[in-house]
């Protein structure tokens, strides 16, 4: 009995082009009103959420993996169809996709993986957020699609998913607690690198003497 072996591509999808970004909510901008001690951290972190930003429920896993096959059949023609098999068990499927993070985990032959990530490569667009009330979407949205990594089991691809989520999280709360420590130092730090202390009139200015350091955990890369 012949064994089929397969090939687990962990992607994600990415909106590089401020135009595809969706519009700020007002949550959002009152708490750019609020906190503008630091803009620069706050605008790098939005922009990461931005380019991590979610993607349309239009996009379902049976549309992404026909889509993977129109593009290797655009490339490579008759000759990639074929290596990429049919549509059952033997062919390309999408094992996991999530629209909020913008995540997907793609199941594919192994002797025809660097086809599809060719194909993910050249991908450039998605479905876009459709109208209310309406299930399909009529617009497209600009996109990237970058590939993390290739596995030969689900688990791996599903253990470096959880990882790089992690990761995201613990970049993000480093910015913002950067940002909130910086804000309340910048209203007591003069210039000459001194503190005053409230209420005594400006005699008990001290010179800082200890670093302020923000620990937080990560994880090493591999």
């Amino acid at each position: 009995m012949v064994r089929l072996k397969h090939r687990y591509i962990l992607l994600d999808i990415l909106y590089p082009d401020p135009s595809t970004w969706p519009a700020a909510t007002s949550r959002t901008k009152n708490n750019n009103n609020n906190n503008n001690n630091n803009p620069q951290s706050k605008s790098k972190s939005q922009a990461q959420l931005q380019i991590h930003s979610p993607t349309s429920d239009a996009l379902t896993p049976g549309l992404l993996a026909k889509m993977v096959r129109e593009e290797v059949s655009l490339m490579f023609g008759d000759y990639g169809v074929g290596r990429l098999g049919g549509a059952g068990a033997g062919g390309i499927s999408v094992k996991y996709l999530s629209p909020a993070t913008s995540t997907a985990i793609i199941r594919c032959p192994r002797a025809s993986f660097r086809l599809v990530w060719t194909a993910l490569t050249c991908m450039s667009q998605v479905p876009g957020f459709s109208d209310p009330g309406s299930k399909r979407s009529s617009s497209t949205r600009a996109c990237v699609f970058r590939v993390i990594r290739v596995s030969g089991t689900m688990r791996k691809a599903e253990e470096e998913a959880i990882r790089r989520a992690r990761r995201e999280i613990v970049r993000l709360r480093e910015a913002e607690e950067s940002g909130v420590l910086e804000g309340l130092l910048g209203g007591l730090v003069d210039v000459g690198g001194e503190v005053s202390t409230p209420g005594t009139g400006g005699e008990g200015d001290v010179d800082l003497g200890v670093d302020v350091d923000v620990v937080m955990e990560s994880e090493d890369d591999d």
